[in-house]
């Protein structure tokens, strides 16, 4: 049995490296589209600010996935330094990115997304 300070260590671990696979797309599509704040903190926040933003886009009646796509990408512009437009492009690489991350990811780990999902019926 591992003690308890080990246990939080390697959680820690763990944490910080998803963390950085989940920024890694962000930063690259940052980069690419010239961001000027392409750090790893700073693309995780935008990544939780557009993500607030997205949900209180949604919450708009009528129109709540134009809302909450503008409000989000407006949320990435904020943080990461850009406009408007260099922001729905950096939107568009990091799914991208995320997607060719996901594929290279299960790949090397040799574990199929149909064998994942099959375990949660």
């Amino acid at each position: 049995m591992e003690s308890g300070i080990g246990l939080i260590l390697i959680f820690l671990v763990i944490l910080f490296v998803v963390l950085g696979i989940i920024a890694f797309p962000i930063k690259l599509a940052a980069a690419a589209m010239g961001a000027q704040n392409t750090g790893t903190g700073s693309c995780l926040l935008a990544l939780i600010i557009a993500g607030f933003l997205h949900s209180v886009g949604l919450a708009v009646p009528c129109a709540g996935s134009i809302v909450a796509f503008i409000l989000s990408t407006l949320g990435f512009a904020w943080i990461l330094g850009t406009n408007f437009w260099r922001a729905i492009g950096i939107q568009v690489l990091s799914i991208i990115f995320a997607s060719i991350l996901i594929l290279i990811l299960t790949a090397v780990f040799g574990v199929s997304i149909t064998d994942v999902l099959s375990n949660f019926r």
